[in-house]
């Protein structure tokens, strides 16, 4: 029986997912020899929560996790049956954070109604020939802004190549009064490939994908993710805070 692992990452410490040899999957590959599918082939940049891959093999996860490098870990484990397939799921869920510049937050939740739904999102995606149908169904975009950021969060089965990073450029750039809602009417219901720009990668997480699969989970890999993730946060909000001070006294001397 195939065995299907929960996998956290810092994406800014990897190439992507798989497809790349400082990918993810390419130190998986390491530990586990053979990797029979994945949940998300997320982009270089992209962090994950709850990613998944699959093996045959049922490894101690603390053993896993003492031969991956810095910024990767499995933290649960469930045994799956024969033809399960990572990429059918029942839900995928993913969160874009964005600084706020003043962005409209009601042009935004406009925009996001409008983009979810079943579309044909060709001017979203970033299209290769193998990738079929352009088609989908996005269950629900909902906007909120927290002090100077802007959250995005998005659910659905799949979502398409670079698809989130550009509706994420297309709802910040409604909010801005770049895009107008005929403007997005018009995107869906003529596709343009490659008229709209994505999002930069490092603003988007994969939270979860629900398979409705119980998974053991292993609470010390857990906590050793959360405390990595939370370091980094505090390492960034005090070179952030740095860099606002730096521009503050900027202002100051050209009052």
């Amino acid at each position: 029986m195939p065995f299907l692992y929960r996998v956290a990452y810092d994406g800014s410490l990897f190439y992507g997912f798989t497809g790349h040899p400082n990918s993810v999957e390419s130190a998986l590959r390491r530990v586990f020899g053979e990797v029979l599918g994945r949940g998300s082939r997320t982009d270089p940049g992209v962090s994950a929560v709850a990613n998944a891959v699959m093996t045959r093999q049922r490894l101690p996860i603390g053993f896993i996790n003492s031969r991956l490098p810095r910024g990767l870990w499995v933290w649960a484990v469930a045994e799956v049956p024969e033809g399960f397939n990572p990429r059918r799921a029942r839900l995928r869920r993913y969160l874009y954070v964005a600084p706020h510049w003043g962005e409209d937050l009601d042009a935004m939740r406009e925009a996001a109604e409008l983009l979810a739904g079943t579309h044909d999102y060709a001017s979203f995606i970033q299209t290769r020939g193998e990738e079929g149908s352009t088609v989908t169904t996005v269950y629900e975009i909902k906007v909120e802004v927290r002090r100077d950021l802007v959250y995005i969060y998005y659910t659905g089965r799949g979502f398409r190549n670079k698809m989130l990073r550009k509706l994420t450029w297309a709802i910040l750039a409604a909010g801005r009064g770049v895009l107008r809602r005929r403007d997005l009417e018009e995107l869906l219901a003529k596709p343009r490939p490659g008229a709209v720009p994505s999002a930069p990668a490092e603003g988007l997480v994969l939270l979860d994908i629900d398979y409705g699969v119980e998974f053991q989970v292993d609470e010390t890999a857990l906590r050793k993710a959360y405390v990595y993730f939370l370091a980094r946060y505090r390492q960034a909000a005090a070179y952030a805070a740095a860099l606002k001070a730096a521009g503050e006294a900027l202002a100051e001397r050209d009052e």
